[in-house]
């Protein structure tokens, strides 16, 4: 199981929370045995606990010791003091030979029994007197009855020895049966309140001290099971607690390692769920693994030995409560695991649903899609509400079946035990004693039941968790990283560059090469798709070269750590997001060793410190989550403040100026110009006017360079540059002719047929890749 991989780590916590569930077992379980005592020894026989009387008078154990062989008499003898001024001898054995089940115990009970009978007399043949004695009178001339004095006489006369009365004993015990063992404990507590009548002692004194004495020791039993209860709960609640916080910071880890094919392999809604309702639920099952699946084991096991240490001839009931709770819960849990499974995809899509609805709250206002969006919001929230509503409602059957099974099972335990009750063969308490114990091991085995329906759900959760962490990242640190020269700073360098994204076909990129250093400027411009901000992904290492490389300052970057690498290079992406907290806070986001200087310089550089200005609260200012406060210009210039403020050796802007005005995009270039003269700059737009002022431009077409050059010079040799610039400029702001435009790319006509050919070519190929799709799914099919 994946949950319990997730506590390999806190084996010491799992130590102490069994050790503090067998304490709580243990003063449990003795509950019932102190009430059965209650009941037995401190009601029924008037809190005498043992057939061994603490004082006894000399003549009443010379009278016992009648009936003992001379080794048992003298063992008995020896365990009582001499006797006192008023014939009265003391225990002084261990507490051991005192109690119920010590040997003085068993050897003096079937004489008190005997003697017992004997004070009111028996039928005078149950005694051996004519086995060899030599009495005068024949035994028709004996009383039909004898009692203990006459028998006294007849040993001290020495016509009757030991050995016959200790068989006589035995004879009258065994003409008992079955009920022998009790019958004779009990009459020998009989005996024993005799003896203390008889002692002048206040026998309610000593049923009182008795009770009391249970009580406390139940008083005591009870805060010890609470003490262990409470420690235990606390140490769980602690370790699922530390489990759940690793856990988070292991996926957070984790997802931060991701480059962007990792993080779409599961969508952003998965990983949020992973992360939060996943390991909740892990830390919940956690802590009743350790809270309560240790302690039914336990228990039932603890109880389990109770109850066949009475030997009460009841057990059978247990067997019967377990079978019956057996089928119960398994009928519910073979209902209910499919729709548990099923039940976490469904938080998914739900979670999904939200987040799509809250990302595009704008849109969907402005479409007038709010009806279609809750309907598709409430479909999801219905099928979830179905699933769990099914499995709520087969599990809440689950508590009345069962306590309906205890009540039933403590019904059978009373109506058997009656019996055994009458018989002699069974006490009260021993009765309520086993009752408790049944329900502890019926509860045990339900609550093993009742984890199984957790567990599922719980593992799923473990699983997608272990999804996470066990996902192989594609870009990840060198085994032995090398170190940047000291001599060089800021040169980068494609050296025939190509990327294929995982499982596509085609490459995105393909041969591209150049070289730019600091105080240079390469751009890169294409159309929509033609691989720009997939380049220069490659540079901080988002993903890897499929083939070539990237060099920084003549050191491949993939042979560079990380976190080296990506310290150098400032990365502004597509969309200036900006992180909840303060402008200084997202400016500063490179780290602690950005100044305040710094800070206030970039924030000039990036043509934000008017507005940053005109706030009421400067760079105190509070940013919204994905800065939602401010405008798109407005997060661009910071999301750029940000990167020039740690002062990388590479300046990256991913078509970072596209929601700038025209004015503010000039001042900005002019100002990275002035500024930014010690780093090597490389931007990709979809203006024109971004980029005519670099030193190099690239010009992508499907992946390809198919121009490169000045803006002078695109404009004159690239057909492909030449038509993004007009589209964008007039021919007067470009500096051209309608001739020199047509040297270029050809007269109207010339360009109508090109485009038909293209379209041509492009149906051609749709067609060839439709058969190949559809030859694919017949050879799937075949």
């Amino acid at each position: 199981m994946k949950l319990l991989g997730f506590l390999k780590r806190h084996l010491g916590a799992v130590v102490i929370c069994f050790a503090l569930i067998c304490g709580q077992a243990y003063f449990q379980l003795m509950l019932p045995t102190a009430m059965s005592d209650i009941v037995d020894v401190g009601i029924q026989q008037g809190g005498i606990d043992s057939p061994v009387p603490h004082t006894i008078r000399d003549t009443a154990l010379r009278d016992l010791e009648m009936f003992m062989s001379e080794s048992d008499a003298a063992k008995v003898d020896g365990v009582y003091g001499p006797a006192n001024g008023n014939g009265v001898r003391t225990f002084i054995g261990n507490q051991q030979q005192a109690s119920a089940e010590g040997e003085i115990a068993r050897l003096i009970a079937v004489p008190e029994c005997v003697a017992l009978s004997l004070e009111k007399g028996i039928d005078a043949s149950a005694l051996s007197l004519d086995s060899g004695t030599s009495m005068e009178a024949p035994r028709s001339q004996l009383p039909v009855t004898i009692t203990l004095n006459e028998v006294r006489q007849l040993f001290e006369a020495g016509l009757i020895g030991r050995d016959e009365l200790a068989q006589d004993a035995q004879k009258m015990m065994d003409a008992m049966g079955s009920v022998a063992g009790s019958m004779v404990d009990q009459r020998a507590v009989d005996y024993v309140r005799a003896e203390y009548e008889a002692q002048g002692l206040d026998l309610n004194e000593i049923q009182t001290n008795y009770l009391g004495t249970m009580a406390l020791s139940m008083f005591w039993l009870c805060v010890g099971m609470v003490l262990c209860s409470v420690s235990v709960s606390f140490v769980a609640a602690h370790t699922s607690a530390r489990v759940a916080r690793e856990l988070r910071s292991e996926l957070f880890s984790k997802v931060m390692s991701f480059g962007p094919g990792e993080v779409n392999q599961f969508s952003q809604a998965s990983l949020m769920t992973r992360t939060t309702n996943d390991v909740q639920q892990v830390q919940m099952t956690t802590f009743v693994l350790l809270r309560m699946v240790m302690m039914a084991p336990v228990l039932a096991v603890l109880a389990l030995i109770q109850v066949w240490s009475m030997a009460s001839g009841l057990e059978w009931t247990i067997g019967v409560a377990v079978l019956a709770i057996a089928a119960v819960m398994g009928t519910l849990l073979g209902l209910t695991m499919p729709k548990f499974k099923h039940m976490q995809v469904l938080v998914d899509r739900v979670n999904l649903v939200a987040r799509d609805m809250l990302d595009g709250l704008m849109p969907i206002r402005a479409y007038g899609r709010e009806d279609f969006e809750l309907e598709r919001f409430g479909q999801a929230n219905r099928d979830l509400m179905k699933t769990q509503l099914f499995t709520n409602s087969a599990m809440a059957f689950a508590m009345p079946a069962i306590m309906l099974v205890m009540n039933l099972v403590s019904l059978l335990i009373v109506w058997s035990g009656a019996g055994a009750i009458d018989a002699g063969n069974l006490q009260v308490g021993t009765m309520i004693a086993f009752i408790s114990y049944a329900m502890e091991i019926v509860m045990s085995f339900m609550i093993l039941a009742m984890v199984l329906v957790m567990l599922p759900r719980a593992e799923v959760s473990a699983e997608r968790i272990d999804e996470v962490l066990d996902c192989p990242v594609a870009v990840q640190n060198p085994a032995r990283p090398k170190a940047l020269p000291a001599r060089e700073r800021g040169v980068l360098t494609f050296d025939d560059v190509s990327f294929t994204y995982p499982d596509a076909t085609y490459p995105v990129v393909e041969h591209v090469s150049f070289r730019t250093e600091p105080g240079h400027t390469t751009a890169l411009i294409g159309s929509t798709g033609s691989g720009k901000s997939t380049l220069v992904a490659l540079i901080p290492r988002l993903y890897d070269a499929t083939s070539g490389s990237i060099s920084l300052d003549g050191v491949d970057v993939r042979s560079l750590e990380l976190a080296e690498l990506r310290d150098r290079v400032g990365y502004v992406p597509q969309q200036g997001l900006l992180f909840s907290g303060t402008i200084a806070s997202n400016v500063k986001f490179a780290g602690d060793q950005v100044s305040d200087e710094a800070m206030r310089w970039a924030l000039d550089v990036a043509q934000a410190k008017d507005f940053v200005d005109q706030t009421e609260d400067g760079t105190a200012t509070a940013i919204a989550q994905k800065g939602s406060n401010v405008s798109g210009g407005q997060r661009q210039r910071l999301s750029i403040a940000r990167a020039l403020a740690k002062d990388p050796e590479v300046l990256v802007f991913d078509d970072s100026f596209s929601a700038l005005d025209y004015a503010t995009d000039a001042k900005l270039r002019h100002a990275l110009a002035d500024e930014v003269k010690e780093a090597a700059v490389v931007i990709v737009a979809q203006r024109v006017a971004t980029i005519m002022g670099a030193d190099e431009i690239l010009v992508l077409d499907e992946g390809t360079v198919c121009g490169r050059g000045t803006h002078e010079d695109l404009l004159r040799c690239c057909p492909t540059y030449l038509e993004i610039a007009t589209s964008q400029l007039s021919l007067q702001e470009l500096g051209l002719t309608q001739a020199e435009v047509d040297a270029v790319l050809g007269t109207d006509e010339s360009r109508q047929e090109a485009a038909i050919g293209q379209e041509v070519h492009d149906l051609a190929s749709e067609i060839a890749s439709s058969e190949t799709y559809e030859s694919a799914l017949e050879g799937g099919e075949r």
